[in-house]
């Protein structure tokens, strides 16, 4: 499902923590999700607002890199992304941090697990592959003249090593798709995430893509695991909408830029 766009600048409200901490089982909520038109780390959070098919709606800030930075003053600590979780008509709860509102949302919409194990293992998983993303990252805004060997070391240190040891343990786990279990977790959304990008969705290396390392044939399992979640109707649809391309579009043209001006 695709997010409408709000122009009003979300607020958190001034209640207690334990006023706050009520929005958390509030079943009647919404959300906003408030950061740039690019993918990078609103990727994730997207991703779990529409795969749990929630009210939410995108807030786009307008003038952040303005002289002033009155914008960026506003928020907590001066980054995005952020969230808003709205119940009623007085009180909303903010997140701040990437990760911390991935956790956030995971917890909220039940996908940890059925028990603290369960949960130990989603969340290891869940920070293997988001750390393999940074990585990623990191290979690809080295300076032009060393990147072709960054990200030959990337592939060899981190990404094959990630390739085996997930496909190992989604194995272990009967080979469904799943990394624990027989549902959708956090893991399994950021793995979908992380495959997508990965594809020459937001890193495009001038020396060619991964599409010879992740693959249904030669990565079966992490395939499911990327199959598994975009057959959930309300992601599939965020994915396929006009508003997900748009981001795309962006977001490649961002790295783009500011990988040829290294």
């Amino acid at each position: 499902m695709a997010a409408t766009t709000v122009s009003n600048t979300p607020k958190a409200s001034n209640d207690t923590t334990q006023k706050l901490s009520e929005v958390f089982n509030a079943k009647d909520t919404s959300f906003t999700f408030y950061y740039f038109n690019l993918h990078t780390h609103g990727a994730t959070p997207r991703a779990l607002l529409a795969y749990a098919d929630a009210n939410w709606k995108q807030h786009l800030p307008t003038d952040w890199f303005s002289a002033d930075r009155a914008e960026k003053q506003q928020t907590i600590y001066g980054t995005l992304p952020l969230l808003y979780e709205h119940h009623g008509e007085t009180t909303t709860l903010e997140v701040a941090e990437a990760l911390n509102i991935e956790l956030y949302l995971a917890e909220k919409f039940n996908l940890l697990g059925d028990n603290v194990a369960e949960a130990v293992q989603i969340r290891g998983a869940y920070s293997n592959t988001r750390a393999l993303m940074h990585r990623q990252e990191d290979a690809y805004f080295t300076r032009k003249a060393h990147q072709a060997d960054e990200r030959q070391r990337f592939i060899d240190t981190f990404l094959k090593q990630w390739i085996h040891t997930h496909e190992a343990v989604l194995a272990k786990n009967g080979s469904n798709g799943h990394y624990v279990g027989t549902r959708t977790s956090l893991a399994d959304i950021k793995t979908a995430v992380a495959i997508e990008q990965l594809l020459n969705e937001l890193y495009e290396f001038e020396d060619g893509s991964y599409a010879d390392l992740i693959n249904p044939t030669a990565t079966p399992n992490l395939w499911k695991v990327r199959e598994n979640v975009l057959s959930k109707d309300s992601y599939r649809q965020w994915r396929e909408s006009k508003t997900f391309q748009e981001y795309k579009a962006v977001t490649q043209g961002f790295f783009d830029k500011e990988r040829h001006e290294l």
